[in-house]
């Protein structure tokens, strides 16, 4: 197979109807999914993963950063995972969670006020927000981990 001279970029458009849960793979490439109405997912290997919904997201990435903000309260565990990048979560103000977030190359940082069970790391954090719910895991070993509340 020769690759010498084959630059080529595909990039596909997909419209999702409301209410229908959208889920994503590739392995070379970023997943860009904005304005859903319902769950989604994405999964890549050597990308970046931008996620904006009405509903609740998971996404997982090897290479890559993942921006992700979810519209539902938690309901279901969720996960966000990379080994190169960071995470930037934003979920709704009154969202309960158990949360576990590991960096090993970053720096762990929240606006939720958050119950800390065990030491406190900045590079390891299990506790609670609100009152509980589900367990949101987000897992980086280069890169920064942001928990944000949507205002």
């Amino acid at each position: 197979m020769n690759t010498r001279t084959n630059d080529v970029q595909v990039e596909y458009t997909v419209r999702v109807p409301a209410g229908v849960r959208f889920v994503g793979r590739t392995v070379n490439g970023s997943v860009e999914a904005r304005g859903l109405r319902a769950d989604a997912e994405a999964h890549t290997v050597n990308g970046s993963i931008a996620i904006s919904t009405r509903g609740l997201a998971q996404a997982t990435t090897v290479n890559g950063s993942i921006e992700a903000e979810l519209g539902a309260v938690f309901r279901e565990p969720l996960e966000f995972e990379t080994v190169n990048g960071g995470i930037t979560l934003v979920v709704p103000a009154g969202s309960g969670a158990e949360v576990r977030a590991t960096t090993v190359n970053g720096d762990i940082r929240t606006d939720f006020p958050l119950t800390v069970r065990g030491r406190f790391n900045h590079r390891r954090v299990s506790g609670t927000i609100g009152r509980g719910g589900p367990q949101l895991m987000m897992s980086t070993v280069n890169g920064d981990i942001r928990l944000r509340s949507a205002s």
